[in-house]
């Protein structure tokens, strides 16, 4: 019996003692994950001043149409892999200041429609191709 009482005792005198180990550990992860948060939702807000100006410039004709283009598929790709990354740590506010090409909603069905209009190119290629061998 006083064995038992000997192994309860130490055990609970482990636990008190790692308690502050596992706490401090948790509390630099969400420190750490608070930043990310922080450091995405900042990058998000960059770009998305970016394309505003971006298409500032090309209302103003300071920016030719083919690099607007060009800048305005980067920039949104940029966007789109930063909601990526904030999806992923959980987060899912959407900002007030979002242009509305740039919500997730939108984003999603865009991309879902330049896969669909890629494997539509790919298929009628394959079959292209197909038909010059024969």
């Amino acid at each position: 019996m006083p064995v038992a009482i000997g192994a309860i005792v130490a055990l609970v005198s482990l636990v008190v003692i790692a308690i502050p180990f596992i706490r401090r550990s948790g509390a630099v992860l969400s420190a750490r994950h608070t930043g990310e948060v922080e450091r995405l939702t900042r990058l998000r807000s960059d770009l998305y001043d970016q394309i505003g100006q971006l298409q500032a410039d090309h209302a103003a004709n300071t920016v030719t149409d083919e690099d607007y283009q060009h800048q305005l598929l980067e920039l949104r790709i940029g966007a789109a892999e930063t909601i990526r990354q904030l999806d992923q740590l959980g987060y899912e506010e959407e900002p007030q200041d979002a242009p509305a090409p740039l919500t997730r909603e939108s984003l999603e069905e865009e991309i879902a429609a330049l896969r669909q209009a890629g494997s539509r190119r790919d298929s009628a290629t394959d079959e292209g191709s197909g038909s010059d061998g024969a």
